[in-house]
């Protein structure tokens, strides 16, 4: 039993790694995603930069109230109505210093439009939905910083996405996210604060689209000192997005699951099976302090557009254990978070599953030293493969840095998952 139970282990490792090798790497799929979003908008990115005031608003409730953007009528030349209005998201990315809050949005139904407007952003239909959202931009970081200002309401998989609309065919331009300090395009002065409006159109497709999977409100990454993004910061702000109250109170009702990629990037849907967080159990690895957080089991359901990747784990569905570490690099070394990885071993010695970095969070990449993170591990099973495992042990490292290089003497740490 125990020996047929290894190759069985042995075989799903080889299985997960062909699943997942059939996509392209996260980090390449995050790059095309985001020259996709960043040409769609290149053509007009400067005039979309042009903002001086902020139109005073007193938003409105889901479905009824004022209209957060009038100008959508004055440019569609159709009927407006609103769907829903969240006047208070809490959607925040703190980029060292350079901060980008979403204050509120507002969907609206748009219909009887000019052909005109409609041809491009919405496939030639008359009828479709704009998005708007105010967004604040504090310059916190003691220095003037660059930012495209890029967005996106994410769908099924990472190049599934609805980028804001980089003309910014809805926005008046003294309404528009620009410095008042700063004539650069993409430049903010240091200690500014400036509000404006962007927006996002949907075609009727798109918008029901939305109710097929669980979509996330993307604040992209890419702040930096300079106009070439050298260094820029990197790792993107995620959210839920809500596009009616309904939705919004049954999303709030689940569980908070850990943002490993099959929760962010709309890859499957879970259904949490235990969760065991604040754990807090701290092991060293030279001056590399490793804290095991929490860890959540979950059953998966991938969604359509990525059931693909997961053809080789059969029918009778799949477990994700997702694990939570918490780090504090106190050495003189930058350690690299991308490439160091994990193993679980499995009743002792029934077998050992590899952490899958194909589903894991593209970001941090790196620890510098001095500095505090998180890194979060990924472990696929067949369920019922799953249902036969008593413990589990997780051994994290060895450590390596950006070439590879093995750190701290080899060591790892291990623990002991709560089931």
């Amino acid at each position: 039993m125990k020996k047929t139970t290894v190759v069985s282990i042995a075989l799903l490792t080889a299985a997960l790694l062909s699943a997942c090798g059939t996509s392209k790497p996260a980090e390449g799929e995050k790059e095309a995603a985001q020259t996709e979003s960043k040409t769609s908008a290149a053509s007009s990115s400067k005039e979309a930069s042009t903002a001086q005031d902020t139109p005073k608003s007193a938003g409105a409730s889901s479905g009824s109230g004022e209209v957060l953007n009038p100008n959508i009528a004055v440019e569609s030349e159709g009927n407006v109505e609103v769907v829903y209005t969240n006047k208070a998201p809490g959607y925040t990315h703190n980029m060292n210093g350079f901060k980008v809050s979403v204050d509120e949005y507002q969907i609206v139904k748009v219909t009887g439009m000019n052909k005109r407007v409609a041809s491009i952003p919405f496939q030639d239909q008359t009828d479709g939905y704009v998005v708007t959202a105010k967004v604040t931009i504090d310059n916190a970081a003691g220095k003037a910083m660059y930012y495209n200002n890029m967005y996106r309401i994410q769908l099924s998989k990472a190049t599934d996405y609805i980028p804001n609309d980089g003309s910014a065919t809805f926005v008046r331009k003294e309404d528009r996210l620009k410095s008042k300090q700063e004539t650069e395009t993409s430049k903010f002065a240091a200690g500014e604060k400036v509000t404006g409006l962007l927006s996002f159109t949907l075609t009727n497709e798109q918008f029901e689209s939305l109710k097929t999977v669980k979509p996330k409100f993307v604040i992209e990454d890419g702040a930096a000192d300079n106009s070439e993004a050298k260094d820029s910061f990197k790792g993107n702000a995620v959210f839920d997005f809500f596009y009616s109250e309904e939705q919004k109170k049954q999303v709030e009702s689940e569980p908070k699951f850990y943002p490993d990629r099959l929760t962010t990037d709309n890859m499957a849907d879970k259904k949490m099976i235990f969760e065991k967080t604040g754990i807090g159990e701290t092991k060293q690895i030279g001056d590399l302090k490793v804290t095991l957080d929490g860890v959540q089991y979950a059953e998966i359901v991938p969604t359509a557009a990525n059931q693909a990747r997961f053809k080789n784990f059969g029918e009778n569905g799949i477990v994700a254990v997702t694990v939570k570490l918490l780090l504090d690099n106190q050495s003189d070394k930058t350690v690299s978070l991308s490439l160091t990885s994990s193993k679980l071993r499995v009743d002792q010695d029934r077998g050992t599953a590899l952490s899958e970095g194909m589903v894991e969070p593209n970001h941090p990449r790196e620890l510098a030293p001095g500095s505090q993170g998180e890194k979060y591990h990924v472990f696929l099973f067949r369920k019922d493969e799953f249902g036969l495992f008593k413990s589990f042990q997780m051994e994290f490292g060895p450590v390596v840095d950006a070439d590879a290089k093995r750190l701290f003497k080899e060591e790892t740490a291990t623990f002991t998952l709560p089931r």
